[in-house]
């Protein structure tokens, strides 16, 4: 039987803990990779709010997207790695720019030249692929998000506009009055209901911002979307930014569900700011990685007067109810003028890449959100970063200085063949085992007697006595256990 492995996301499987908090894990910023290259990725490359798709023969598959300001463009592009660091552009027969073939994709059903970003892609049971992105309809005046499907990841056609995923809030055909509207209070008789051609209570439930990411759960057989909700922001409300590309609203995050990715349910509100956030705190996407029970978010955290994007990591067991143990920015950003200066955004998943470790691709940039540039900043910049961690590695319990941490276990039963820690100890480590009804030590397994061990290593299996002993004899039983750090860092325990 496997280890069952305990992280401290939450503290529901300790009693007590005392010279310790918790610490993201240090990560690897690896600089920029993948920049403009040429005319074709048009103002810059980004990945924000795209995916990096692992094929079946190893490599990765990245969809992504270049775009200019002025005027408008916007398409999603393919790049594809054997190692997550070095990306070729694949020429796709597709679309070309300039009069040249590039690797730019076109979706069947839209019109030529529509403008289209930000793909969540998403493998299939059949082997089959999906995309949904934002549909940018300029002769329309509709902004929407699109599904399309594909056999092979490369050519794909869209199921139709009329059945979007969701709407955002200034699509002209749903007859809302965008920004002015005041959104969340939109209602029949809006500045554009001539144009109007849905349903308006039906278009209104499926209301989203952009920066959206979605997600197939094989075990469930349900589509899980992250995307923003866009609050009221009134004057006086003292959560107003007036120098936002948008203080009429309030960024936060919402979830939607759907069974089989077409017809997605009823919003709900997953992460908003709460009493330990400023007040011009805003929250930009979510995305998401699944580890073990778990799920391990990337959050856009916004501190929207400062116009900075900064990348928090949160923590779920559902999806709905998310931890924020660790507010602020898990990938530093960079000194200025460094590229990702200004803003971090992650893209949807995790790759793992060699030396075991967790590859994490990001979109960096040196301007603030309504697009000025910060002092020292001569030129505006976004492309594509990398940074790594060890894999299976978030936040581990960490010593305060100068002292010893001390750890409790809730009486658990022991599935494993021994104990171990996934930890990184410069000092030394002991354990105790005890009864988990009378709390006292258990004879040959006492803090005494167990091994006073150190490095860092994924599989720290705690010993006893001269002989060496493991926890192997009480596999299946009940137990307690005591640990007692001294300066070092324990992500978590295999028990």
């Amino acid at each position: 039987m496997s280890d069952r492995r305990v992280f401290f996301f939450d503290d529901r499987a300790l009693l007590d803990r005392s010279g310790l908090s918790l610490r993201p894990v240090p990560v690897e910023k690896h600089g920029v990779i993948m920049d403009r290259e040429g005319p074709s990725d048009l103002g810059g490359v980004s990945v924000f709010a795209g995916s990096v798709i692992p094929l079946d023969d190893g490599r990765f598959r990245m969809f992504y997207y270049v775009s200019r300001r002025t005027p408008s463009v916007m398409r999603i592009a393919i790049a594809e790695s054997e190692d997550g660091f070095q990306w070729t552009r694949p020429l796709l027969g597709q679309e070309t720019w300039e009069g040249r073939d590039t690797n730019h994709i076109r979706i069947e059903g839209l019109s030529e030249g529509a403008n289209i970003t930000q793909p969540s892609v998403v493998r299939l049971p059949d082997g089959s692929w999906r995309m949904y992105c934002w549909l940018h309809g300029q002769d329309r005046g509709i902004i929407r998000y699109i599904v399309s499907d594909s056999d092979d990841g490369l050519r794909w056609r869209s199921v139709g506009l009329d059945q979007p995923a969701v709407f955002h809030p200034s699509d002209l055909e749903v007859g809302q009055a965008g920004w002015t509207a005041g959104l969340t209070q939109a209602h029949p008789n809006g500045r554009f209901e001539d144009r109007r051609v849905w349903d308006f209570m039906a278009a209104k439930r499926l209301r989203s911002n952009d920066a959206t990411n979605v997600y197939y759960d094989a075990e469930t057989g349900l589509f899980e979307m992250f995307s923003v909700w866009l609050l009221p922001n009134k004057e006086g409300s003292g959560r107003r930014t007036p120098h936002d590309n948008a203080p009429a609203v309030l960024r936060v995050i919402h979830r939607r569900v759907s069974e089989d990715g077409l017809n997605w349910g009823d919003a709900e509100l997953v992460i908003t700011p709460d009493a330990s956030d400023p007040l011009s705190q805003q929250f930009y996407y979510l995305a998401q990685h699944r580890e073990e029970d778990w799920r391990i978010g990337f959050l856009g955290n916004y501190p929207c007067w400062d116009q900075t994007m900064d990348l928090e990591m949160c923590f779920s067991r559902d999806g709905r109810e998310w931890l924020r143990p660790l507010r602020g920015g898990f990938v530093p950003r960079g000194p200025v003028p460094e590229p990702d200066c200004m803003s971090v955004y992650a893209t949807n998943a995790l790759l793992s890449v060699a030396d075991d470790r967790n590859l994490l691709l990001y979109r960096g940039g040196n301007n603030h959100h309504n697009h000025s540039l910060p002092e020292g900043v001569d030129e505006e910049w976004w492309g594509i970063l990398g940074a790594s961690w060890r894999r299976g590695r978030f936040a581990g319990m960490t010593t305060a200085p100068n002292s010893i941490g001390r750890l409790l276990f809730k009486p658990f039963v022991q599935n494993g063949g021994e104990i171990s820690l996934d930890a990184d100890i410069r000092g030394h480590v002991r354990a105790e085992l005890r009864d988990p009804v009378s709390g006292k030590r258990m004879e040959g397994f006492e803090l005494h007697d167990s091994h006073a061990l150190s490095g860092d290593s994924s599989r720290i299996v705690l010993r006893w006595g001269e002989e060496g002993r493991s926890t192997a004899c009480y596999q299946h039983d009940p137990l307690s256990l005591y640990l007692e750090i001294h300066d070092g860092t324990i992500y978590s325990v295999n028990l």
